[in-house]
């Protein structure tokens, strides 16, 4: 089992090359405590990205260039898209699928209700 560091997200994310059910027990119960330790690193990595919000906004306050107020909010932008998408990685869980549709991971994964 393959995990690949995703340096949008700041975290590794699971990577299969087969399905996760074709895995020996053994070897899914380790993918499986490695996954867990990721999970459970997200919360601080999205509170990382938070923070990164808040500078950001503080610039903006100080700021008197519309084009700088400009991509300032495109840099927020994309740090709320990878919150969101480390939220959806948070609700993952413990069943790991393969799947070719993936673009990201090259996985499925099904995810919590």
């Amino acid at each position: 089992m393959n995990f690949h560091f995703d340096e949008r997200l700041g975290i590794e994310l699971p990577d299969l090359s087969v399905p996760f059910e074709a895995l020996p027990p053994d070897e899914q119960e380790q993918v499986l405590v490695r996954w867990e330790k990721i999970r459970a690193r997200i919360p601080d990595q999205i509170m990382a990205f938070e923070r990164v919000i808040q500078g950001i906004l503080d610039q903006i306050q100080q700021e008197e260039d519309w084009d700088v107020i400009v991509n300032h909010f495109h840099q927020i932008s994309d740090y709320a898209s990878r919150i969101h998408e480390l939220n959806t990685w948070q609700r993952v869980d413990q069943t790991l699928t393969n799947t070719s549709t993936h673009d990201e991971a090259n996985v499925h994964l099904d995810r919590e209700p």
